[in-house]
């Protein structure tokens, strides 16, 4: 008697980090799944208010996108980098301040019309979360 064998569609899977979309082909998703030190980007909270105004377009919407995130390095997993990106959606540059809460140790970046900067803060031991603020100008 011959067994019929059923065997497993393997689709490809879409993996999104923030303004980044990943596609991962069938072929990969078996090791990937076996790699224990696939990505692990922690996704932060929303910056923290500062004393700056918010830019605005035409329609009153603000003109920049933020995300933040924590990610370990390849090399030493417990080294965290604190990667902040900032996305311009209005025609004109925009000059940013990134900080860490409450702190002195912060980047700036200008942003021109339609632009994206990523800035890493900072990188620390273990630490998964942090907290930040935006001055605009």
């Amino acid at each position: 008697m011959m067994a019929m064998q059923c065997c497993q569609i393997k689709r490809p899977i879409l993996l999104v980090f923030g303004f980044f979309a990943v596609a991962l082909p069938a072929s990969a998703q078996s090791q990937s799944s076996a790699t224990p030190s696939a990505s692990k980007f922690m996704m932060q909270g929303q910056a923290e208010q500062s004393n700056s105004s918010i830019i605005r377009d035409a329609l009153g919407r603000p003109c920049l996108d933020v995300e933040a995130a924590a990610r370990p390095q390849v090399v030493n997993p417990s080294m965290i980098d604190h990667v902040v990106s900032i996305k311009n959606n209005c025609p004109k540059m925009i000059h940013v301040k990134v900080c860490y809460h409450n702190s002195d140790r912060c980047n700036e970046a200008t942003l021109s019309g339609y632009k994206r900067v990523d800035t890493t803060l900072g990188t620390m031991r273990n630490v998964n979360f942090f907290r930040y603020s935006i001055h605009q100008k």
